[in-house]
């Protein structure tokens, strides 16, 4: 009841301020941008450069207010915000999203491309306007489909090149189907707990693995108990920035112009952040001691090929199959 409570008084808080700032006299569109990156990561920084520029190309008339460290709430808490009428735009995951149209999942699904570029271009294409349409019917659309979060790596207690280096091996996801899956088809034992758990989870053997973008393993100093990074590559891993269908809708075609064509700049900006802040991180593990491996791609790859569909029946048949054609030709 005082979770229900809780979620009702943010949603509440949202609407009231957003109501606040549409009924002002003169007042700027204001936009909440919500994420739960914390202040100078590279998406905060994204998220920075994407406020300057949306308040330059509209002469002020738009104002992004941020709200990093997931201060509006959890990703459920604050989509139930965005639903309900908020003026947010806030990070999500494709994960989150395919519980409302599965296909969806397909886009950070493990060994679907190794490149960013690809992904992006699949992501602008007619077929996920059709997915994107779909979601907006449910209250939900997706405003920046690519913003680059990451490639995933695997950090582990034992040398990892092949799937078969992962049989019977505990790795650490966070609760998501998507992810369970991924370390499934990877050969390895997905094991859900939360980030937290992880540096003990590790110490205690309970897990022998875990898999991050490499800034997040070595922010989390998982390095100090296991020494392998394993360069698995396995997720090219892209995150959407989503908005509630009434607000969106309820935008001015200017303003939604302003905004998207303000978010091409951000997407590149950001995932230039990303690739120096990612390649930084690998070389400070090495510093301290970490040994890097590459791996067998194709022998990754070819494993997801026979395991990734069977994990979700409700996505279209061949849909992983089908999608990575489909990149091939971009």
């Amino acid at each position: 009841m005082n979770t229900l409570h809780s979620k009702l008084k943010k949603v509440s808080a949202a609407i009231g301020l957003a109501m606040t700032v549409s009924f002002g006299a003169n007042a700027a569109t204001e936009v909440m941008i919500a994420y739960g990156n914390q202040p100078g990561e590279p998406i905060d920084k994204a998220m920075h450069y994407w406020a300057e520029q949306v308040k330059e190309k509209s002469n002020g008339e738009i104002e992004f207010r941020l709200f990093p460290s997931s201060q509006l709430g959890s990703e459920t808490e604050v989509m139930e915000q965005a639903k309900f009428g908020a003026n947010i735009i806030t990070i999500s995951s494709y994960g989150y999203l395919m519980d409302t149209v599965p296909d969806l999942g397909v886009i950070n699904a493990p060994y679907l491309s190794q490149s960013f570029e690809k992904k992006s271009k699949l992501l602008h294409t007619e077929w996920f306007q059709g997915l994107n349409n779909e979601l907006s019917g449910k209250g939900l659309t997706i405003v920046v489909p690519d913003v680059v979060y990451g490639t995933r790596h695997l950090l582990s207690k034992g040398v990892v090149k092949s799937p078969a280096d992962l049989d019977g091996v505990k790795v650490r996801v966070q609760h998501s189907r998507l992810f369970v899956a991924t370390v499934k088809a990877m050969g390895g034992v997905p094991t859900p707990m939360s980030l937290a758990d992880v540096y003990p989870g590790l110490s205690q053997g309970v897990i022998e693995g875990v898999e991050n973008p490499s800034v997040v393993l070595h922010g989390g100093k998982f390095h100090e108990v296991v020494k392998n990074l394993n360069l698995t590559a396995h997720t090219k891993h892209m995150s959407p920035f989503v908005a509630g269908t009434a607000f969106w809708n309820g935008l001015s075609a200017e303003e939604q112009k302003i905004i998207l064509d303000t978010s091409r700049d951000m997407v590149n900006y950001g995932a230039t952040l990303i690739a120096e802040s990612e390649q930084d991180a690998i070389d400070q593990l090495k510093a301290e001691g970490v040994t890097v491996n590459e791996v067998d791609l194709s022998a990754f790859e070819e494993a997801a090929r026979k395991v990734v569909q069977n994990e979700f029946p409700e996505w279209t048949p061949n849909l992983y199959q089908d999608t990575q054609a489909k990149l091939a030709e971009l």
